[in-house]
């Protein structure tokens, strides 16, 4: 009976046994009533509240996902040091930190992660790869939690980035490496281009088709000297085409031509590849109605300056003309920095353009003082006396060169040989003028 008792007693304490450890591993923190105590400084702990501090570019979300903390999970400066590692490691921020403390119920730690940003970022692009844009930006948003529209472009940063597409590419059975740098681009400051390592080629030829009854060869001509020899990049070739090919086709009235679709080919003479342009010249638009806005001429009405004929194709060479001569008569007046800007009021549907020229005069400028360098005493009076425009006036830009050729072509001097006029323009919007005279 003894025996029986002690058997019974032994099979059930090895079977409790493994239950017991069972517990005490599955439990990581205090049961729900049982009194808690902050443990040693450092040691695991709830995490009652974690916040971010310091950021801007980014949510607490995003470093968050980074730093994988969250609360109602243990923690002690082991994850702490884990979660800054790993935030550091992305290459978006220049310092990371962190601290946490007992919170006021005395449960758990009340936490933050303290970051500061990279403060420079710049879009990014993607170039000459086998993927749409669309779907080189799902990779990076699916795989980092920080990514968005813009980017520092930070080596640990580009490194990761490029790993990842390239890893994505290999999966399309494409293996050329690719690269990733900033790189200046007319719209913008800088921008991060992703494309592959290699070097681009070079523009052998462009091509031009569909141009109406514009020659080819003037808009092959046209590009020339600005395209062929430069490694070829769309978004730079295309605002080629707008500084070089679209002013005329504007010159003849067509503003809304069109450049839908561009190709390239291998070269076949030439390493390099040749350019294909595909154009939609558009309807010609007439000039409906000329006004102008800012100051009025000083002389003369702008609008007999400008001498635009209505009824007619719309001419934005003679646009540009107009605004030249305008501008050279506001600088003839003392106004120096005059310009101007055009908008453009467009009807489509009875193919019709109106333009309003705002004219900024800018400051008036008046002649400072004159000095003249190379004269006798007896001479020097006499010039002075012929010169008629006075300090304080307002300062004509082009007077003192046609003051000298009057005084070469009057013979006021024998042997003369050469002269000269040079202007200075002081920050009290004065103009010191001092004319050489070589005799």
């Amino acid at each position: 009976m003894k025996l029986l008792s002690f058997a019974l007693a032994w099979v059930l304490a090895v079977s409790a046994a493994p239950a017991q450890t069972r517990r005490d591993r599955k439990q990581s923190a205090p049961a729900a009533g049982e009194e808690t105590r902050a443990p040693a400084p450092g040691s695991p702990w709830p995490v009652e509240t974690v916040s971010v501090e310091g950021n801007h570019l980014y949510t607490a979300d995003q470093i968050l996902a980074v730093a994988g903390l969250r609360a109602g999970e243990i923690a002690g400066k082991a994850e702490f040091e884990a979660a800054r590692d790993r935030l550091n490691a992305t290459g978006a921020f220049d310092n990371v930190g962190y601290h946490f403390a007992p919170a006021p119920d005395g449960k758990g730690y009340d936490a933050a992660i303290e970051v500061t940003e990279v403060p420079q970022v710049y879009p990014l692009r993607f170039q000459d790869l086998p993927a749409s844009d669309a779907e080189l930006r799902a990779v990076f948003k699916k795989k980092f939690p920080l990514f968005g529209e813009k980017m520092p472009a930070t080596k640990a940063m580009l490194d990761r980035y490029v790993a990842a597409l390239s890893e994505f590419l290999a999966a399309k059975n494409y293996h050329e490496p690719v690269a990733a740098k900033p790189t200046s681009d007319a719209t913008s400051d800088l921008v991060i281009v992703f494309r592959p390592a290699k070097a681009r080629p070079n523009i052998a030829r462009v091509k031009f088709t569909n141009a109406g009854d514009l020659p080819t060869g003037m808009l092959e001509t046209a590009m020339f000297g600005v395209a062929v020899g430069i490694p070829y990049d769309e978004p730079e070739f295309r605002l080629l085409l707008d500084s070089q090919i679209r002013p005329i086709f504007e010159a003849r009235g067509k503003i809304r031509v069109a450049f839908p679709k561009i190709t390239t080919e291998p070269a076949k003479d030439v390493d390099g590849v040749d350019v294909t342009v595909q154009v939609e010249p558009g309807p010609v638009y007439t000039l409906e109605h000329v006004s102008f806005t800012g100051a009025e001429a000083p002389d003369e009405p702008f609008a007999k300056l400008a001498n635009f004929k209505t009824n007619q194709a719309v001419d934005f060479d003679q646009v540009k003309a107009a605004q030249d001569r305008i501008a050279q008569s506001m600088h003839h007046s003392g106004y120096l920095q005059a310009n101007s800007s055009v908008k453009r009021d467009i009807d489509d549907q009875n193919k019709k353009i109106s333009i309003v020229i705002d004219v900024k005069p800018g400051p008036l400028f008046t002649l400072g003082k004159l000095e003249i360098v190379g004269l006798d005493i007896e001479s020097e009076p006499v010039i002075r006396k012929m010169w008629t425009l006075q300090p304080g006036k307002p300062f004509n830009d082009s007077y003192p060169e046609h003051f000298l050729n009057r005084i070469k072509q009057g013979g006021v001097f024998d042997n003369l040989k050469t002269t000269r006029s040079e202007t200075k323009i002081n920050a009290d919007h004065t103009v010191d003028v001092t004319l050489y005279f070589n005799k």
